[in-house]
């Protein structure tokens, strides 16, 4: 479908018919859910269910009725990400996951710790921040850009490994470029070395298959609130069983100089209890996880594993018919990807600014449009259920449009 010049009435395209069941505007064509996810409307009435009951007894709540609510969201999403309940906790996104393991972290002057050029902003502050209290050094490891094979990103992650290098940081897909990194090689190949890794899987659960037990990192966490359509400030943090004993939360509650007994008079680990309550907080987030995980199994076709395929086919057509178009060549193998996909783009001197912009003014689109490790200003596409090829070909014509503009 070719957009319309400026000087006639746009009609746009229709989404997938699911759309009916998000709170999306339905006069933007809306093609971001990379960034901050996106709520069906049932979801977000499981969470103001929450909300209500906590609020109609809240002594009541807080004190006796949250366990068993939390632990019922803790078992669903541990079937999702492959890991045993109890060695998950809340936090509210992936940066404070990223952020509590830094701070539990024993670090000394010369250390090294790991990360890559294409790690989340908000990470690397918190790794810069935590070199800076330690004397710790972080060190930048370069993904080349294109991408012709996983050996490539491999070789360049490990070309930057030392005999001072503690701690790595990977994201199992990266935020900006889209990369499903090969985790499970990494991780494998840095616990030969004695070097634990940080997964940041913000881009996870619902997104591609996660086996957090079988991967084995020391830690990792990632966000409910984008693929699997959680609300906003519902995410986890797993800390592997032997690295549990001693890890505490950012913030040391009431419970903190008597964990043993709180744990013993609600049931659960002394790790469950000092994440489970770190205060008076609105928790109904993390209680909503498990509604999500049970509206995306009851409404997607084959559940969220059919979600994740169909998302990730509908990736890999939109990027081809957005590369046909620009004439450019796909940067990542198919085999790199999941439901991202981040492309080049011919903007000769248009700011990414500006091509972003005019696709919001004029086409009422809303999509990222940033730059790449290579200095290229891209489009990062991120299909959801809601999606349409048609969605994609408009977005194609768009681009054409505006670039050749």
């Amino acid at each position: 479908m070719t957009p319309p010049t400026t000087t006639q009435a746009r009609t746009l395209p229709k989404p997938a018919p699911i759309i009916d069941q998000f709170v999306i505007d339905p006069e933007v064509v809306f093609l971001n859910h990379g960034s901050f996810g996106a709520c069906p409307q049932a979801v977000l009435d499981a969470q103001s269910a929450h909300r209500l009951a906590a609020e109609r007894e809240l002594v009541r709540f807080y004190l006796h009725d949250a366990w068993g609510k939390i632990d019922r969201s803790r078992e669903a999403l541990a079937s999702v990400v492959g890991c045993t309940a109890e060695d998950l906790v809340f936090v509210h996104n992936a940066t404070t996951g990223v952020a509590t393991v830094l701070d539990n972290l024993k670090l000394s002057t010369g250390d090294e710790l790991l990360i890559t050029n294409c790690e989340y902003p908000a990470c690397i502050n918190n790794f810069n921040r935590t070199a800076q209290r330690t004397g710790a050094e972080v060190v930048v490891a370069d993904l080349p850009w294109p991408i012709e094979s996983e050996d490539q990103v491999f070789e360049a992650i490990m070309s930057k490994v030392t005999d001072r290098t503690r701690f790595v940081l990977l994201s199992l897909i990266t935020s900006s470029t889209g990369i499903r990194l090969p985790v499970e090689r990494l991780i494998a190949e840095f616990k030969s070395r004695g070097i634990e890794t940080i997964l940041d899987a913000a881009h996870g659960c619902g997104c591609v298959p996660v086996e957090i037990d079988n991967w084995g990192a020391a830690y990792t966490t990632g966000n409910a609130h984008k693929w699997l359509c959680a609300p906003k400030g519902a995410a986890f943090l797993h800390v592997r069983k032997d690295l549990q004993d001693g890890f505490t939360p950012l913030i040391v509650s009431i419970n903190g100089d008597n964990l043993e007994e709180a744990a013993e008079r609600t049931g659960r680990s002394p790790f469950n209890q000092a994440f489970d309550y770190v205060g008076t907080d609105d928790v109904s987030a993390y209680l909503t996880i498990a509604d999500a995980i049970e509206w995306l199994e009851h409404n997607m076709d084959g559940g969220i594993d059919g979600l994740m395929k169909r998302n990730h086919e509908l990736c890999i057509k939109a990027r081809n018919l957005i590369c046909e178009a620009m004439d450019c060549t796909p940067p990542v193998p198919d085999s790199m990807l999941g439901p991202l996909s981040t492309i080049d783009l011919p903007a000769g001197h248009k700011t990414a600014a500006e091509v972003k912009d005019r696709l919001e003014s004029e086409y009422r689109i809303q999509i990222p449009i940033w730059g790449t490790p290579a200095g290229t200003i891209a489009v990062r596409i991120s299909p959801q259920a809601y999606n349409s090829i048609e969605q994609y070909e408009y977005l194609a014509g768009a681009l054409k449009n505006i670039l050749a503009s």
